[in-house]
This record gives C-alpha cells, structure tokens and sequence, in this order.
C-alpha cells in the first residue's frame, strides 16, 4: 500500500483550510452598537456590544483581515490590528472599539512588528460582548499571512 492517498488527503484538508478562511472588511466589523452597563465592581459605566446579524455569524470562523499593527506592550510583542494608522486608532480617541482587532498569536508569528505596518492575518474569530479583560473582537491562533 502507497501512502500518496493519505498525502493527497492531507493536501486537500490543507487546501479546504486556507480556501474556507473568510475576508472581513472593517465595514462588517462595524456591525455593532454598544450600550453602557454601570459595574459594582469597578464603579464606573462599561460598554457592553451589541452584534448585528451580519458580523455574528462570524464567530469563531475561521476569518482573515487586514490592518495597521499597533503594539500595546512595552516589549513590542503584543498587537491590535487596526482599521486606523496608530495616529487615529482607538487608543488615541480617534475611532471606535469595532476599528481594532486583538491578536492573540500562534508562538511562531510572535515577533516585533512595525508600528503601522500593513498586514493580513487569519484566525479564529471571537467576539467579545462584555468582557472587560479583552477586546470587543479578538483574532485567536493568529497567523500572519
């Protein structure tokens, strides 16, 4: 017995992979409103994300998006994609919560990055409604295309 059908097999799972990942555009990730929850335990209002149809069928797929990377540690190794160069991104109070995206990375693609360099990335998306220790979307197993 020959093992080209169980590499061909792994070929075409490999292929169904890459071709099933799923292009959003920050117009799709804009598909949401949020609201403010006052929190007993901080004591202060929180926003809670509110996810049109549009965007929510989209969690957890398997999805890829392209943006500027912005770091948000001081060691350089953990990144927000962003819809805004770092001069008008969220943290800055130019945009909204919907214009970023966190990478939570695979540990081969953790690695210093440009501030506003221009980037794809795929993984497993994750939305956030009301998680005051993350962001409102997250990429996880992020991997640099």
């Amino acid at each position: 017995m020959t093992k080209l059908p169980a590499i061909a097999f792994m070929g075409l799972l490999w292929t169904t992979h890459v071709t099933a990942q799923v292009f959003l555009d920050w117009g799709t990730l804009a598909d949401v409103t949020f609201t403010t929850e006052y929190s007993e335990e901080y004591g202060i209002d929180l926003m809670k994300a509110e996810f049109g149809e549009t965007i929510s069928q989209f969690d957890s797929a398997f999805v890829k998006i392209t943006g500027y990377m912005i770091p948000i540690d001081a060691l350089g190794t953990a990144y927000v994609l962003s819809r805004n160069p770092n001069a008008t991104c969220f943290f800055c109070g130019g945009a909204g919560p919907e214009t970023i995206v966190g990478l939570r990375m695979k540990p081969e693609f953790i690695k210093r990055y440009k501030t506003d360099e221009y980037l794809t990335f795929a993984g497993y998306l994750q939305l956030n409604a009301y998680n005051d220790q993350s962001f409102t979307y997250m990429l996880l197993e992020a991997e640099r295309l």
